[in-house]
């Protein structure tokens, strides 16, 4: 589970970083990032209703969640992310959807250096 400090809950927040952050997409997922100015970094999730009924994108987030949560200590801690699910993520499966992520991560050149 991501911890409280690490959600990026704010509108305002989301809204900073999609004008002043870089954007890399994949065919299921868009990545939003910006170089964090206080610690701890922080990570956001968006779900259009394109995606669907309200059922299915709270599956896609807590997919997405969970994702990230398996790929916590391979991004570069320095940056604040929004993962925004695309149309046709609904019918993919965990593996793939941690597949879109982690690829859309390596894209921006922001996996960490450690690893």
């Amino acid at each position: 589970m991501i911890k409280k400090e690490n959600r990026l809950k704010k509108n305002k927040h989301f809204n900073y970083i999609y004008k002043h952050g870089e954007n890399v997409k994949t065919k299921f997922v868009a990545l939003a990032y910006i170089k964090a100015k206080i610690k701890p970094f922080k990570v956001g999730f968006s779900v259009s209703n394109k995606i669907g009924k309200s059922v299915v994108r709270n599956k896609v987030k807590r997919r997405m969640r969970a994702s990230f949560n398996e790929m916590y200590t391979l991004v570069d801690r320095r940056y604040n992310y929004i993962f925004v699910a695309r149309e046709g993520i609904e019918n993919l499966e965990q593996l793939d959807i941690k597949a879109q992520m982690l690829d859309a991560v390596k894209k921006a050149g922001l996996l960490n250096e450690n690893n």
